[in-house]
């Protein structure tokens, strides 16, 4: 299951997400961050403390023997976004000290950048390929916020890389169907949505208090 939102609709003009990314270099200076290696493959991710919580700035990548792919199956898109996790995989995927993002510590996030309404393009602006956060031309260098990852379908197709992707929440409706947060390309929104468990979303994990 698998549920659309007009948020896919909405895109912005090159001059407002310039000026989004300007802002939110301002914002990223001022906070605390750093790095973290995950012991388990020796992949280091980058860290941002946002209000009171301290949240992966990257997608997690780590191989999952049962329920995480690469999208397509593609190595580079792995190397590019990360891998994408079945609910299950994803309850038990960030390393030590790390966890699965609750719906509440997810809305926590999105009101201290601002609330949902805006909160959308600052987050794809935290991790993009090939681009310094300072960047004030990053949408004419063509950046692709690695939250664009696109989706797997439980029967194991892949849509939507480069123009839209989510993260799964720890959240559940019942014993099929999870909640994530879902993006697009250019929109300032986060939208909370329910799909099933089986299909394949990004983790972005958040540090144990």
């Amino acid at each position: 299951m698998m549920h659309r939102s007009h948020l896919f609709n909405a895109f912005l003009t090159p001059l407002t997400l310039i000026a989004g990314f300007t802002l939110l270099s301002l914002i990223l200076n001022a906070q605390e961050k750093g790095t973290i290696s995950d012991t388990r493959d020796g992949h280091v991710y980058s860290w941002l403390k946002i209000g009171k919580q301290t949240w992966m700035t990257e997608n997690l990548r780590f191989s999952v023997p049962a329920g995480s792919w690469a999208y397509n199956n593609m190595p580079e898109h792995e190397e590019n976004f990360g891998r994408l996790y079945s609910w299950n995989a994803a309850r038990t995927a960030c390393p030590k000290g790390w966890h699965l993002p609750s719906e509440k510590e997810w809305s926590l996030m999105i009101k201290s950048l601002g609330g949902s309404d805006v909160a959308g393009l600052k987050m794809q602006s935290m991790h993009t390929m090939g681009l310094a956060h300072d960047d004030k031309s990053a949408m004419n260098k063509g950046s692709v916020s690695t939250l664009l990852s696109g989706i797997r379908y439980p029967d194991g197709t892949c849509l939507g890389i480069d123009h839209w992707g989510g993260c799964w929440s720890s959240g559940q409706i019942n014993d099929t169907v999870a909640t994530n947060v879902l993006f697009a390309k250019g929109s300032k929104d986060v939208v909370f949505s329910t799909n099933d468990k089986n299909s394949g979303f990004l983790v972005r994990c958040i540090r144990n208090k």
